[in-house]
């Protein structure tokens, strides 16, 4: 369907990250409104027994608890993981994407970016959004982390099929020698646009957020980072400043008033 509206020549990219981390992440944010994960107590007592917790019934509520990637790539969450389907799910993604980037490995993914698309290093740079502080992450054990490459192996397919791709192409491409470079490049400019923009040049917790225009959405236990500007820059700085510190939703609104006005 996004074909139809969009131009022929339209680059389409996507990125996974690594379903041990992605369901740990899900978790802590849905923990409210995803009933599988509200029956539980923590994620690992969700992962000791995920059928006691998990009603396929509930399939639209529990996308999240299972095979979350794979539902966003427009699959069955809830499918068979046999070979042939995998296969072909796979090969299909690679025809639909001229890009799959890896979010476990960032800031590569940028410089990988940057290089596909011609773009120059101030394109790529990013400040961290839609972090959460240490206290509300849970420790997965060494059990639940073996358990979800089972209960969600259809995303560990789908994650280990494109995280060899990612690294092949970042061999065809750019070399690992030069993505180190750039890689510090990107890091340095990050740093120097810290010291610019922020107000204790790092992220804080929502009760330390200034201005409530650029509160994160809080979303279940989770209590999700934000920053704080510093007072003293110019109108030029201080917009380039706020674009990159906005959150998603704020930015999507920005985005949707842009296109109609």
């Amino acid at each position: 369907q996004v074909h139809k509206v969009m131009a022929g020549d339209t680059f389409y990219f996507s990125i996974l990250r690594n379903p041990i981390f992605l369901l740990e992440s899900s978790y802590v944010y849905y923990k409210n409104m995803v009933p599988a994960f509200n029956r539980s107590k923590d994620v690992n007592e969700y992962l000791a027994s995920p059928l006691k917790y998990y009603r396929e019934e509930d399939y639209k509520k529990n996308i999240y608890a299972k095979n979350i990637m794979w539902f966003d790539f427009g699959y069955d969450n809830n499918a068979e993981d046999n070979k042939n389907y995998t296969q072909e799910v796979l090969k299909d993604i690679e025809q639909n994407f001229h890009l799959i980037l890896i979010a476990d490995y960032f800031d590569e993914s940028m410089i990988l970016l940057k290089h596909t698309l011609c773009w120059d290093l101030d394109d790529v740079i990013y400040f961290k959004l839609n972090s959460r502080s240490n206290d509300t992450v849970q420790t997965l054990t060494a059990e639940s982390r073996e358990r979800i490459k089972t209960w969600c192996s259809l995303d560990w397919n789908l994650y280990l099929h494109f995280n060899q791709s990612f690294w092949r192409r970042i061999e065809e491409t750019i070399g690992l020698e030069e993505l180190e470079k750039e890689v510090n490049h990107l890091r340095m400019r990050q740093k120097e646009l810290m010291e610019t923009c922020l107000l204790g040049q790092e992220a804080v917790v929502k009760t330390r957020i200034k201005d409530k225009t650029f509160l994160p959405f809080q979303s279940g236990d989770a209590n999700i980072l934000g920053y704080n500007i510093r007072p003293d820059l110019s109108n030029k700085t201080l917009k380039n400043c706020q674009k990159i510190i906005t959150p998603e939703l704020q930015y999507m609104s920005y985005l949707y008033s842009r296109q109609h006005p």
